[in-house]
C-alpha cells in the first residue's frame, strides 16, 4: 500500500475506533441472544456465545500496540454503552403494538409474538449487560495484564501464543463471572454448567483460530500509530518553526 493512500485512509477511519464498535456490537448482539438456548451436537449452547470471540480478538491488539490504559478505556466505554443500550431496549419495548388493529389471525398471532418476544427480552437484558460488564471488566483486565506481562517476559515475539495463553485466562475468568450471574435461578445448575463448558471450548477453539486476525490487526494499528505520532511530530515542527520566525 503507498505512504499516499496509506494516509488517506487513516484521514478517514481510526482502526481503534472501528475495533471499538466491532466490540460493542457483539457485546449487544452476544447479550440479545444470550438466553436463547439451542442443541448443538447434543450439547446445550447460548447463541450469544458465537458472537464473543470477536471481542479478545479485537482488545487483545489494541493492548499490545497501546498499552493496558488504552484497553482499560475501551472497556469501561463499552460496559457503560453496553448497559446504556439495554436501558434504552427496556424503555422501547414497553412501547407495544397494538395487535387489536390487525384483522388477519396469522397476523394477529405474529404480532402477539413479537411482543412476547420483546418483554421476554427486556425482562433478562439488563441483568444480561450488567452480569457482561462485571465479567468482561474483570476478565478482560487480567487478560491484557497478562498478555502484557508476557510481552515484557518475552519482549515483542510470539504474539500468537501470548494472544492464545492471555485469550484462555481472560475467557475462564469471564466466562465464570458472566455466566454465574447472567443464568443463576434462571436454569438449573447442571445446564449452567453445559453451557459454560461448550461456551468456553468454543471460545477457545475460535481463538486459535481468529489469532491470525488479530495479528493484522496489531500491524494496523502499529502502522496507525506510527503515522499519528509522525503527523504530530510534523505539526509540532511547523509550529517551532512559525515560533522561531515571529
Amino acid at each position: 500500500m503507498s505512504h499516499s493512500l496509506k494516509n488517506k485512509i487513516f484521514q478517514i477511519f481510526d482502526p481503534v475506533a472501528m475495533a471499538s464498535f466491532f466490540i460493542l456490537l457483539a457485546a449487544i448482539v452476544s447479550n440479545l441472544t444470550s438466553y436463547k438456548i439451542v442443541e448443538f451436537v447434543g450439547v446445550q449452547a447460548s447463541i450469544g456465545t458465537l458472537t464473543m470471540p470477536i471481542i479478545l480478538m479485537l482488545l487483545n491488539p489494541v493492548a499490545e500496540v497501546y498499552g493496558r490504559e488504552k484497553s482499560n478505556q475501551i472497556l469501561i466505554a463499552i460496559c457503560v454503552l453496553e448497559v446504556c443500550f439495554s436501558v434504552i431496549f427496556v424503555a422501547l419495548s414497553h412501547l407495544q403494538n397494538d395487535c387489536t388493529l390487525l384483522q388477519g389471525d396469522a397476523d394477529h398471532r405474529k404480532c402477539e409474538a413479537i411482543n412476547l418476544a420483546h418483554t421476554i427480552v427486556s425482562q433478562n437484558i439488563i441483568r444480561g449487560s450488567i452480569s457482561f460488564s462485571v465479567g468482561f471488566i474483570v476478565g478482560g483486565y487480567l487478560n491484557s495484564v497478562f498478555l502484557l506481562y508476557l510481552k515484557r517476559l518475552w519482549s515483542i515475539k510470539k504474539f500468537y501464543v501470548r494472544n492464545v495463553s492471555s485469550s484462555i485466562v481472560g475467557e475462564v475468568i469471564y466466562t465464570a463471572i458472566c455466566f454465574t450471574l447472567a443464568f443463576y435461578g434462571v436454569f438449573p445448575f447442571l445446564t449452567i454448567v453445559k453451557i459454560s463448558a461448550f461456551s468456553l471450548v468454543f471460545k477457545l477453539f475460535a481463538t486459535l483460530l481468529l489469532s491470525w486476525i488479530s495479528k493484522i490487526a496489531v500491524q494496523l494499528f502499529t502502522e496507525h500509530k506510527n503515522w499519528s505520532e509522525s503527523i504530530s511530530s510534523i505539526r509540532t515542527v511547523k509550529f517551532s518553526s512559525r515560533h522561531m520566525q515571529i
